[in-house]
C-alpha cells in the first residue's frame, strides 16, 4: 500500500488526477478506443455467427490496422487512468477481471485476424468459428461491463490517505 501512496505522490499522478482536461481526455480516449476495438470485433463475430452472412471478411482486414492502433491508445490511456488513481484500480478485483477479459479478447482477435489472412475461414463459417465468435462477444461485453463497474466498486480511492 505504501508503494501505491508513493506512486500517487508523483507529479504525473497528481497532474492526471487534478487536471480536469488530462483526466477527461484520458477517459474519453479510452472510451472511444474501446468502442472502435469492440465494434470491429462485434462486426467480425456477427459475420461468423451468421447474422450478416453475405459480409466478406477479407476486405475487413484493413480495419485491423485501426483496431491495433486503438489497442495502443487503450493501453496508453488506461495507463494514464491507472496512474491517476493507482490504489483505486490495483486494490479492486474488478480491475483484474477487466484486464483478464481484455487480454483474452485481444488474443481471440489476433487469432481471428490470422485465420482471415490465411484463408482458413470458409465462406460459411464452420462450427468452431461460431462458438469462438459467441465467446468473443461475451468477453467484450464482460470487458465493457467490468470497466464500467470500476468506477463504483473501489474500496480505496487514494492510498496516500492512509499514510
Amino acid at each position: 500500500m505504501q508503494s501505491l501512496a508513493i506512486l500517487e505522490e508523483t507529479a504525473l499522478s497528481i497532474w492526471l488526477r487534478e487536471s480536469g482536461a488530462a483526466f477527461f481526455s484520458s477517459l474519453t480516449l479510452h472510451s472511444l478506443s474501446m468502442a472502435l476495438v469492440v465494434g470491429i470485433n462485434f462486426a467480425i463475430a456477427f459475420r461468423l455467427i451468421g447474422i450478416v452472412p453475405t459480409f466478406d471478411l477479407k476486405p475487413f482486414l484493413k480495419f485491423y490496422r485501426l483496431h491495433w492502433v486503438a489497442v495502443i491508445v487503450i493501453f496508453l490511456s488506461g495507463l494514464a487512468l491507472l496512474l491517476a488513481y493507482p490504489a483505486k484500480a490495483l486494490t479492486n478485483p474488478v480491475f483484474y477481471l477487466k484486464f483478464s477479459l481484455l487480454t483474452i479478447g485481444l488474443i481471440i482477435s489476433a487469432w481471428l485476424q490470422n485465420q482471415i489472412q490465411t484463408h482458413k475461414i470458409p465462406g460459411i463459417a464452420q462450427h468452431k468459428f461460431f462458438w469462438i465468435a459467441v465467446a468473443s462477444i461475451l468477453i467484450w461485453i464482460g470487458t465493457i461491463t467490468a470497466g464500467r463497474f470500476l468506477a463504483y466498486t473501489n474500496s480505496i480511492l487514494l492510498a496516500s490517505r492512509f499514510f
